[in-house]
């Protein structure tokens, strides 16, 4: 499994792709599919931890909106709409 600044990148890169929040369960198959976590057997519940952790560290660049969707952190640190 790759280390948390990688996943940190590649899901940043991710929500900045799509341009707009997805659900943990959508992140963890896209980073399957990608082969960042190829080994990886139930990237659904990895993603939602990680994702959890990463929302709740102060300065991360990703924000939990609710019901499983994630979003990048606005310009000026504010939480965007869901």
């Amino acid at each position: 499994m790759p280390r948390p600044d990688r996943f940190r990148k590649a899901v940043v890169a991710l929500l900045k792709e799509a341009g707009r929040p997805m659900h943990y369960a959508e992140i963890g198959r896209h980073l399957k599919e990608t082969g960042l976590w190829a080994e990886v057997r139930e990237p659904e519940k990895i993603a939602k931890v990680r994702l959890s952790a990463l929302a709740r560290w102060e300065r991360s660049p990703v924000v939990a909106l609710g019901e499983g969707l994630y979003a990048l952190r606005e310009e000026g640190g504010t939480r965007p709409e869901p």
